[in-house]
């Protein structure tokens, strides 16, 4: 009898011997296959020497030949490991395909590194051209708007926010600042395709980068003078399929609005500014006693107007569900994604229509890439987004015009009995919560096909594709909108009850019009042959390309817009380096605008390109442990915009202007009858920017810290203007225009990374960026002005003209011995420069004030670092040299007496009798422009530089052992702020807002708390 420990031996040798029959079986019961296919890297270029190992079978592989090709017997559901020097790793299921191109990714940092460039990618160590790029995870903040979070992130960027307005809060974007007398609004491409951003899901992004010099953006020919921005949505992978859910909840408030004087305080105001220039006051102290004490309110209102209007808190939210998955023949990116926002405007709760102000935004992206054959791939992808907006049936600057407008004391927002308040439409608090409520929609469908074939076949590194995207936006507006009877209380009569005269005959039923009807579709077609190959250090590419837009605007008002937009052309690329060392790229653009005559309507747009990877040469090897990498960059060339402010085909003439008939002569006492030429026909062209830039790029400390500094400068030459030099005795209905302006714009732009390991579980990142440029009016067609301070040629772009302030009168004597002033000046008033020495201050004394509102310097600093699961980031932006000029009801006092206008509580900073300061804000109180001091001048500049927290991000990975408990593969909760702290010299209201008296939407602070799991 076998013992136990025998038995347990056979037990053991049984379950041995069954386990590999077992194994056995499965693997005679698999088919061997030959598998064929390419290596190629994402600029599509063969690899060749790349490994190919069978995981668990080590003897068994292969490498790749000179054309990136392979051949290799293996197990039908083996799994290949590919792996090549500077190229991330790859595992891949064979599954039994027979075919399988397989493509690797560089690793951040390498010599093999891809950038993003015009119509394709390109090794970034090759790359020559200017251009910048920002990790799309940058991106994802808690607002609606992408174009609102670029400036300070991208060196090159010049970018403001005007407003915070729910679905109306893009930002103004220029690439190294203004350039031109006319538009320098950049091309922005997604997806190859010219497409607004401003919706576009942040978590769609897979690049962003923008092009910003000839070298870069010579292939766009007649729109590439702007410079371009360059969207890429996310692609499928190779893997299974990950799914990745997002959710965040955040409340906003304003980030500044303008404080007023209460009712009291005004009257007082009042008062002062009559008495001290020697009249009575205009209200009795028991007047203002009653308004202080509140005793009657309809007759003695109280209001704040901006307390009327304005919430302390809305709410925004975000959720986003996104895709990824696919094999080697076929991978996808699918997402879907929501955003609400609900703004800061007040509404009357007992309405049966909702007012408020906000937008629901819905946005859909799927990309799909099918391996057709082994040689050919497709990829097909269609995004948009519908966006639904309610707002008050007035529009919201209007609304808030109207709180800078109404004095205090006027009226209350509503009167005791019920009635409405209002006197000459100046009632905000009714426009904004019973004048109805106007819906908006937007709605946005792109769509694009790709073919890519691969010829390597005939010689290997050629390859061809063909694009077709068509694009439709529709827009549309239900405006329903009431306007009630309203009444203004004129006293009370013996028994005490309101007197009122009724101000306006209303109704209250909502009426129904339409606005905002826009309907465009665009067909864009793109086709290239492109070439990439190696010879031993030879690296060759070229490109040869041809597109074509169309693009229909169906709700054209007029003939000549209802016809199709076109540009056509043609764009060509080839570089070459030699052992990664010696740089040379050649571009062009050769297209057209149907905007010009048809023998000029095509333009050659080319540009040069030289580097020197001055780190490859072997007398640097000794350096290059601490110098990875360093090289320098010269790019000189031409590129076009085509732009020319809406005047469609300028070769033709248009009638209809000055139904009048045509009136000329010195004093316009000529006139014949008839109808007036609208539009005489010119021949122009497109302008023209000559650009050169000199740029570094320097990667040190191991590779930890990368700097790129770049010097350029730009001259466009034939902006287009209407001739101002024609005289106007002649009688013009519309000068005619021309290609007349001549400007130039210089600067530098600089970045730097880093991105330390300062131990196992801690990180350091750190990015900074600059950008400083200052443009120059070198010919805009005015004539001579009569001095030389006058002048226009030779200053800044839209440069500021105005008096020259030297501080205030301290005395009559000082008056009296100073060149004479219009209007009853006094001590306290501001005493202003008489430049030409005539003894009169008039409009020849008027010089440049100030920088204008567009920042010449624009700089972003970003602060991260992560502790084992804990992140943070703080992410500031700041400008310099902008400014405003302030003026305007609500800023300026008693500009229309007392019946129209509200005070900031800045008015405390003036000059007084009592308190005769020398640097006030506010001079001597006047009414109206009874003198000079509300004259656009030195004196009313205000600085407009800023530091602001742009962002805040705080973030914690969960264990990832409780989070495959809950069946994730990780999770992360997380905070964001945005717009959070401003430090600024100016402080009466949003430093952002342009005009002069703050009476825009501002903008918002946002605080937002999300988790993110991926399953």
């Amino acid at each position: 009898m076998m013992n136990s420990c025998s038995v347990k031996t056979v037990r053991c040798f049984f379950i041995v011997l069954i386990s590999h029959l077992l194994l056995m079986t499965n693997v005679c019961a698999q088919e061997t296959i030959t598998v064929t296919g390419t290596v190629r890297d994402s600029a599509g270029t063969a690899i060749s020497g790349a490994s190919i190992r069978v995981k668990d079978a080590a003897n068994l592989g292969t490498t790749t030949n000179e054309q990136g090709r392979y051949v290799i017997d293996v197990l039908e559901n083996a799994i290949f490991q590919v792996s090549y020097v500077g190229y991330l790793p790859r595992e891949i299921f064979v599954n039994g395909a027979t075919t399988l191109n397989i493509t690797l990714q560089p690793e951040e940092g390498s010599l093999e590194e891809v950038v993003v460039v015009g119509f394709g990618v390109q090794r970034k160590i090759s790359s020559i051209g200017a251009q910048s790029t920002v990790r799309p995870t940058e991106l994802k903040t808690p607002v609606r708007n992408l174009s609102t979070v670029l400036a300070g992130r991208l060196s090159g960027i010049v970018g403001v926010q005007r407003s915070g307005e729910p679905g109306y809060d893009n930002a103004n974007l220029w690439i190294r600042g203004r350039s031109s007398l006319g538009s320098s609004n950049p091309l922005v491409l997604v997806d190859g395709v010219e497409r607004p951003m401003e919706d576009v899901d942040p978590e769609d992004i897979e690049s962003f980068s923008i092009l910003k010099d000839a070298s870069a953006t010579a292939v766009y020919g007649v729109r590439g003078a702007n410079g371009v921005v360059l969207i890429n949505t996310r692609k499928g992978k190779v893997q299974k399929t990950n799914v990745v859910i997002g959710y965040n909840e955040g409340a906003t408030q304003l980030t500044k609005i303008p404080e007023l004087v209460d009712a009291p305080m005004f009257m007082q105001l009042a008062n002062e500014a009559n008495t001290t220039r020697g009249r009575n006051p205009i209200y009795s102290e028991n007047a203002i006693r009653q308004t202080r004490n509140g005793t009657d309110p309809d007759i003695y209102p109280n209001v704040n107007w901006n307390e009327a209007l304005f919430n302390d808190f809305g709410r925004n939210r975000r959720l986003n569900i996104n895709l990824t998955g696919g094999s080697e023949r076929a991978n996808f990116y699918v997402s879907g994604a929501y955003y609400s926002e609900v703004g800061l405007l007040k509404r009357d709760e007992l309405e049966n229509y909702d007012s408020r102000i906000g937008v629901d935004r819905y946005n859909f992206t799927s990309n799909v890439a099918l391996q057709a054959t082994g040689t050919t791939k497709v990829d097909v992808g269609v995004q948009g987004y519908i966006l639904d907006g309610t707002y008050p049936g007035y529009g919201t600057n209007e609304i808030f015009s109207k709180s800078m407008e109404t004095p205090p004391n006027l009226f209350p927002l509503v009167y005791s009995n019920g009635y409405l308040a209002d006197l000459r439409g100046g009632n905000g608090y009714l426009m904004l919560t019973q004048s109805g409520y106007n819906s908006r929609t937007r709605n946005r469908v792109n769509s694009n096909i790709r073919v890519t074939q691969d010829f390597s076949f005939i010689t290997s590194g050629l390859s061809a594709y063909g694009m077709f995207a068509f694009d439709y936006y529709n827009q549309n507006a239900a405006l329903r909108r009431k306007n009630p009877d309203t009444y203004y209380a004129t006293g009370r009569d013996e028994q005490g009850n309101l007197t009122f005269d009724q101000t306006r005959v209303g109704s209250n039923y909502l009426g129904f019009s339409r606005g905002e009807l826009e309907n465009n579709r665009r067909f864009y077609t793109e086709a290239a042959v492109n070439y990439n190959r190696s010879f031993g250090d030879h690296n060759v590419t070229g490109m040869i390309l041809f597109n074509q837009s169309d693009y229909v605007d169906s709700q054209s008002g007029d003939l000549i817009n209802s016809l199709p937009f076109r540009y056509r052309g043609i764009a060509g690329r080839t570089t070459y380096d030699y052992a990664n060392r010696y740089l040379v790229e050649l571009n062009f653009g050769y297209n057209g605008s149907e905007n010009f005559l048809p023998s000029n309507r095509y333009g050659f747009f080319p540009s040069l390109g030289l580097g020197w990877v001055f780190s490859e040469e072997p007398f640097f090897e000794s350096l290059k442990s601490a110098i990875p990498l360093g090289k320098i960059r010269f790019s000189r060339g031409t590129v076009g915009n085509a732009d020319i402010g809406g005047r469609r085909f300028a070769y033709v003439a248009t009638v209809g202007g000055g139904a009048g008939g045509y009136t000329f002569g010195e004093q316009y006492g000529n006139s014949i009858g008839g109808i007036d030429i609208d539009e005489y026909a010119v021949d122009v062209t497109w302008e023209k920017a000559l650009k050169t830039n000199l740029g570094i790029d320097l990667n040190v400390l191991k590779g930890d810290l990368n700097v790129q500094f770049d010097l350029f400068h730009e001259r466009r030459e034939g902006s287009f203007l209407r001739r101002s030099a024609i005289p106007y005795y002649f009688g013009l209905y519309n000068n005619p225009y021309g290609n007349l302006g001549i400007t130039e714009n210089r600067g530098l732009d600089a970045s730097m990374t880093y991105n330390g390991k300062l131990s196992q579980d801690f990180t350091v990142n750190i990015q900074g960026t600059v950008t400083f440029n200052r443009n120059k009016v070198i010919e805009d067609d005015l004539p001579p002005w009569n001095y030389p301070w006058r002048e226009r040629k030779g200053q800044r772009i839209g440069q500021r003209f105005g008096l020259i302030a030297e501080g205030l009168f301290t005395s009559a004597e000082e008056i009296a011995g100073s060149a004479t002033q219009i209007g009853n000046t006094m001590p306290g008033d501001i005493k202003y420069r008489d430049l030409n020495n005539d003894g009169l201050i008039d409009a020849n004394d008027e010089a440049p004030i100030g920088y204008g509102s567009i920042p010449e310097l624009v700089y972003g600093l970003r602060l991260g670092f992560s502790y084992k699961r804990f992140s943070f980031a703080a992410f500031f932006q700041g400008t310099g040299n902008v400014d405003i000029v302030t003026n305007g009801q609500g800023f300026t006092p008693f500009t229309q007496g007392v019946s129209s206008g509200n005070l900031l509580t800045a008015i405390e900073d003036r000059w007084t009798e009592d308190s005769p300061v020398s640097d006030p804000l506010y001079p001597r109180l006047t009414f109206g422009d009874e003198n000079m001091n509300y004259r656009t001048s030195s004196w009313w500049i205000q600085d407009m530089s800023f530091l602001r927290l742009k962002t805040l991000d705080i973030g914690y990975t969960l264990n990832e052992n409780f989070s495959k408990r809950l069946g994730l593969k990780n999770a992360t909760v997380f905070f964001q702020g945005f717009n959070l702290l401003t430090f600024s010299k100016f402080d009466l209201w949003d430093v952002e807002i342009e005009n002069g008296n703050g009476t825009t939407y501002p903008q918002l602070k946002t605080y937002s708390l999300g988790v993110q799991v991926n399953f």
